[in-house]
Order: structure tokens, then C-alpha cells, then sequence
């Protein structure tokens, strides 16, 4: 991103660019926040509108859309039951989880609340943003996390709307703070993550939402991370 007012054309490709990153990462949060319900599933399979050139990331989306195009009652059950066996633990003891808080995969004990969580807390004040206090997960929830890379999103293009250099020495910081976060908040500890995410939701379908889900995420976030960097 240049340091000077820039034409039209980048102008309006970059909005585009960070639009799309930020409605990628509003879904993303929802997909980790609560179980996915009949119209979360519709919005997805007729809203969600997304295209890449990487493999990996279309196969994911079109296994997620197919998982939810013909969920009936019975099939959200199952994706609730899923839900909540894997990133609550609730179900036999045995069953493989898969936890989705940066803490369990950074600090040393392996527990919640740990640095991480004092960490991210502290990166949202300093965009003067807090948590939705309705949602009662901790600050390194990955629902949060994402949700934050989706509001840095957003300011970026708000940034860029404003066709000034302040704007868009606006835009740039906040693309360099996005950069800073998914580097140091989710790259660290997302990979394995998701790793454990598609090994836990496979016993209840093989190319089910949530394994594709893991696949997604852990693509798209890398790769988003890569655009950052190139952008600056």
C-alpha cells in the first residue's frame, strides 16, 4: 500500500480485497461461536460468496456448502452434538476435542487464561474494542480472534472509503496491526488446532462441516496472513 493518495482503481480493488476479508472472517467467528443453526446454514449456502484460485480452500468451501445445502432438523442435531463434544468436551469421555482457545495451545500447562488471554485482551483495547459481553467466552476464544481480524478489516476499508492520504496511512496501520495479530494470535497456534479439529469431528462424517471447516480456516488465515504482507 503506498505512502501516497493512490488512483481509483487500487482504491476500489483494495476496498473490495478487505470487504471480502472481512465477511470471510464474520463467518468464520460464527461458524466457531455457537452451533450452526437453520438459517446460519441457508445464509451460508446462498450468501457466502467466495472465490479462490487455491484448491485447497475451494474443495473445503464447496464440502462445507454441500454438508449444510440439505441439513434437515435431524442433521443440525447431529452438527450441535458435534458442536459441543468437540470444543466443550461434552460427551464420552474418550472422544477426541479439540479446544478453541489460543491459551490451551500456548502456554506451558496446556490451560485456559494463560498469557495468551492477557494478550489478546490487551491488543483489543489498544483498538479500543472489547468482547461482545453476551458471548461469555473468554478473550482467546477463536470466535473472538476472528471476529476482531473482521472489525480491522472492516476499519481498513472505511480507511480507504475517505480517498485521502490520512485514510489511507489509516488503512495502512491497521493492515499492519491485522498482520501483527494474526502473526503473533492465531499463526502460532491455529495449524495444529485445526489439526486436532478435523481428527475430532471426523467420527461423525468424513467430509463433514466441521473437518472441512478445519480446513478452511487454517488455509484461508495463512493465506491472508501472506496478503497482508505483501500489501505492506
Amino acid at each position: 500500500m503506498s505512502d501516497n493518495v493512490m488512483d481509483r482503481e487500487t482504491r476500489t480493488a483494495l476496498i473490495d480485497v478487505m470487504e471480502s476479508r472481512a465477511h470471510v472472517y464474520q463467518v468464520l467467528s460464527r461458524s466457531y461461536r455457537t452451533e450452526v443453526d437453520a438459517a446460519f446454514a441457508r445464509e451460508f449456502v446462498e450468501d457466502f460468496a467466495f472465490e479462490s484460485d487455491d484448491v485447497v480452500l475451494s474443495a473445503a468451501l464447496t464440502a462445507m456448502r454441500r454438508a449444510l445445502a440439505d441439513a434437515d432438523e435431524q442433521a443440525l442435531e447431529q452438527l450441535a452434538v458435534t458442536f459441543d463434544r468437540v470444543f466443550f468436551g461434552m460427551g464420552p469421555l474418550t472422544a477426541r476435542h479439540a479446544f478453541p482457545y489460543e491459551s490451551v495451545y500456548t502456554s506451558d500447562r496446556g490451560i485456559m487464561m494463560q498469557e495468551a488471554y492477557t494478550s489478546v485482551a490487551r491488543a483489543y483495547r489498544e483498538q479500543a474494542l472489547a468482547k461482545d459481553p453476551a458471548f461469555t467466552e473468554p478473550e482467546d476464544h477463536l470466535a473472538v480472534e476472528l471476529a476482531f481480524m473482521a472489525t480491522l478489516a472492516a476499519r481498513a476499508s472505511l480507511f480507504l472509503r475517505a480517498e485521502d492520504e490520512a485514510g489511507d496511512e489509516a488503512a495502512t496501520e491497521t493492515v499492519r496491526q491485522s498482520l501483527v495479530f494474526a502473526q503473533t494470535h492465531l499463526l502460532n497456534w491455529l495449524d495444529r488446532f485445526c489439526g486436532e479439529l478435523a481428527l475430532a469431528a471426523r467420527p461423525d462424517g468424513e467430509d463433514g462441516f466441521y473437518v472441512a471447516l478445519a480446513q478452511f480456516t487454517a488455509r484461508f488465515v495463512e493465506g491472508d496472513a501472506a496478503l497482508l504482507e505483501e500489501m505492506l
